[in-house]
């Protein structure tokens, strides 16, 4: 008996009533959890940030010293002494492994496959982590952020792609946003291990859940399908059936049509723009040169780029000092409340995504965005730790609502199916560059500047505003390039 008919009821094709199987569910699981372990690193030295560079000592509720305690007993130092400038760098680190990864990313996912570069995307997470929870000077953080940063720019790079080609259309923007979902439930992890893990004795810790993290993405995925997307691509057409059939509540010929509308739109697009058949997709070089890409290489890069510029990662990156500043005894509790907001209302962008589409999101989140960047620049400046909160808090609800699901889930809609992967890690490498310059230039910035940095951000966000509102298509709901791009 072969595995199509085993999976098939005698008699018939089999009929699913359920919207989702569970093996859809899973893979989107297993999928986001690449994008948690990205939302983890990225935010993982927020909080312990001035206990573990020696700036700030807490003794333990109980009579012990740190010599007794395991990792004392076990040779790792209670603290590695960090000027501000090496904390920066072990910080901004993460961004540059982060570009390695997701260059070779795209490359390495058109030619092995989206489950096995993540498998292996996690498992360098675990070793990173591993060595972050061990490391006892600055060269050693930074080798092990380094590490971490190219697993997560792989991992950023995939789970939008494998998303984006396992969802039905009408499902698309709703489980793509749930890569941003796990981004944010990631940070919010992060701040509420740091809740008891915080401190000169317990800091480690927080580095070493991120490869517990990491092992069970790595089994989990052994349960999960290849790419039915990759599979087509590949000239695997029978696996590519089999794959989609199992993600589908239908039976199996409408899997198998379903298919078959894939390769007679994917042919129609190629001809209709260039006349040419359809290719396994470009390098990311000559996706950078060539210009037949030039709409959608412009539109994903200014996107890409102004999430970050926009000035996010200044909260994420070093929330606890900025807001500490003012309010030093509640600064991890309002970071901690600020990672549940930016899950909620990531949850709520991710159930309207579809109704509403993705240029009115955009624009309302950007022009929220500048609204409040200006009011966080009022509140430093003038001392007002009231409004700065609040501020802040509104500041990321707008981000969450469209320009943070948004652009690592439009890539993919913008681009040929066959220029995906590519144009993924073409995007993913314009947004570790930018989270670079951020992370990397924010605290000097913010030493010379004070709180008129965010004015800077307001400005930069108005900017992109506009960019959306004239250059932007609207996605939603449309299943072809030729569609999407039609008038632009």
């Amino acid at each position: 008996m072969t595995e199509t008919e085993r999976l098939m009821p005698s008699g018939g094709f089999r009929n699913r009533k359920s919207s989702f199987t569970g093996h859809l569910i899973l893979s989107m699981v297993v999928a986001c959890l690449g994008s948690l372990q990205y939302g983890y690193h990225i935010a993982e030295l927020n909080a312990p940030q001035q206990f573990l560079s020696c700036s700030k000592f807490t003794s333990p509720d109980e009579n012990i010293s740190y010599g007794d305690t395991w990792v004392g007993q076990h040779g790792l130092k209670q603290c590695i002494a960090l000027s501000d400038s090496q904390f920066g760098a072990v910080t901004s680190i993460l961004s540059i492994g982060g570009l390695f990864g997701s260059y070779y990313a795209g490359n390495w996912a058109n030619r092995y496959g989206r489950k096995y570069v993540s498998m292996g995307a996690s498992a360098m997470c675990m070793v990173s982590s591993l060595i972050l929870f061990y490391s006892n000077s600055y060269l050693q953080l930074l080798f092990g952020r380094f590490l971490a940063g190219m697993s997560c720019g792989t991992a950023i790079v995939i789970t939008p792609l494998y998303i984006n080609e396992i969802a039905p259309v009408e499902w698309r923007g709703a489980m793509g946003s749930m890569n941003q979902v796990s981004i944010n439930l990631g940070i919010l992890l992060t701040q509420t291990l740091a809740l008891k893990y915080a401190d000169s004795y317990n800091w480690r810790w927080l580095l070493f859940a991120g490869s517990v993290i990491a092992v069970a993405s790595v089994l989990i995925w052994l349960r999960v399908d290849e790419s039915p997307r990759w599979l087509l691509n590949k000239g695997f057409v029978p696996e590519a059936e089999m794959a989609l059939f199992k993600l589908r509540p239908g039976t199996y010929q409408q899997a198998k049509q379903e298919i078959q509308d894939w390769q007679h739109g994917d042919a129609q697009d190629r001809d209709s723009e260039s006349g040419t058949e359809m290719h396994s997709g470009p390098t990311l070089w000559q996706y950078v040169r060539d210009p037949s890409y030039k709409k959608p290489r412009t539109v994903i890069l200014t996107i890409l780029s102004c999430q970050q510029f926009c000035g996010i990662n200044s909260i994420i990156f070093y929330g606890v000092k900025v807001i500490g500043n003012l309010l030093p005894d509640y600064s991890i509790q309002i970071n901690f409340a600020i990672s549940i907001l930016n899950v909620v209302v990531t949850l709520v962008a991710s159930a309207i995504i579809d109704h509403i589409g993705r240029r009115p999101l955009l624009l309302a989140s950007t022009t929220a965005m500048t609204a409040m960047s200006l009011l966080i620049s009022v509140g430093l400046t003038m001392g007002v730790s009231l409004l700065l909160v609040a501020a802040t808090f509104v500041y990321i609800a707008a981000f969450a609502i469209g320009l943070g699901p948004i652009p690592f889930l439009i890539i993919g809609e913008l681009s040929y199916p066959q220029d995906a992967a590519t144009a993924q890690s073409f995007g993913t490498v314009c947004n570790w560059l930018a989270t670079f310059i951020t992370g990397y230039l924010f605290p000097i910035a913010h030493g010379l500047m004070g709180g008129y940095v965010f004015a800077t951000f307001a400005a930069i966000a108005a900017l992109f505003a506009t960019y959306v509102y004239k250059r932007v298509p609207e996605t939603k709901g449309k299943t072809s390039y030729s569609e999407v791009w039609t008038g632009y």
